[in-house]
């Protein structure tokens, strides 16, 4: 990637009709995106009622602060926030350079897809902004076909998937987290494999584990680690004519009619049914 700027500087690229949605089927319609490093006297103030498009906002370094509702928010390296359409956009450098990236979307379904989301309204950390989505937005906006614009929102749809957080080796909670994800994919079959297990293994306090995980996971670690168990599972009813006890020992279950139910559960059938269907 060539060397980024290190002097005030805006550049945008947007659609060649910026007010016009394109004749193509999709959820939302990219609109513009563009890369801004400004000086620490920069002041963006736009009204309400002005910006009819959602903007999402990745800040790369600096310190700026936009305004929520008329309360100023600090936005800093790492940082994402955003407006949905319509609102005021407020914003102002604290340092003497403030860098960030944004991309702009529209259309009917605009505003109830970012909510979708549910990202915080506030400013929310997410991490190292993700330039080579931005750059690869920005090529496929130029080239202005159907396909190009359907890539588009898949990359949109990355660019806020990747707002939600990875699991960061570089942090001791990303560390935790991805290797009880390891252990539990490399020995879900191992039906002694339990939350309290795993926690021994990791040399930590069960509650400090389940707690770190379900902040990363949405979900418990005994909660993923049956979900593989289902997984592999439906798998082999799918796959294979193995007998239901060997689908189970396969899968982590020790006992065939605990089995039974935890399909019943997941799937709304018995595992017989579910494979003959």
């Amino acid at each position: 990637m060539p060397e980024r700027k290190r002097h005030p500087g805006r550049m945008g690229v947007h659609r060649a009709d910026p007010n016009t949605l394109q004749n193509i089927p999709l959820p939302i319609y990219p609109r513009s995106l563009g890369n801004f490093l400004v000086p620490g006297d920069y002041v963006e103030l736009v009204p309400a009622g002005t910006k009819n498009f959602v903007q999402f906002f990745w800040c790369v370094d600096g310190e700026g602060e936009f305004e929520l509702e008329g309360t100023p928010v600090t936005v800093r390296a790492g940082d994402c926030f955003y407006h949905l359409p319509m609102e005021p956009h407020v914003h102002r450098a604290h340092s003497n350079l403030w860098e960030y990236r944004w991309v702009a979307f529209d259309g009917p379904f605009a505003r109830e897809f970012m909510l979708s989301y549910q990202y915080p309204r506030a400013a929310f950390h997410a991490g190292a902004c993700p330039h080579e989505l931005f750059l690869e937005l920005e090529t496929w906006v130029r080239e202005m076909s159907p396909y190009s614009w359907r890539q588009m929102v898949a990359i949109i749809c990355a660019l806020l998937a990747r707002a939600g957080g990875r699991n960061d080796d570089t942090t001791r909670e990303g560390r935790v987290v991805n290797e009880a994800i390891r252990v539990c994919r490399e020995r879900f079959s191992d039906p002694d494999l339990n939350v309290n297990r795993l926690a021994d293994e990791l040399a930590m306090d069960r509650s400090t584990l389940r707690r770190i995980f379900k902040q990363k996971m949405c979900m418990t670690p005994s909660d993923y680690l049956a979900k593989l168990r289902i997984q592999h599972a439906l798998s082999l009813l799918e796959q294979t004519r193995l007998p239901l006890a060997e689908v189970a020992d396969r899968s982590g279950f020790s006992d065939v009619s605990y089995f039974c139910r935890v399909i019943r559960r997941a799937v709304g059938v018995s595992p017989g049914s579910f494979r003959a269907h």
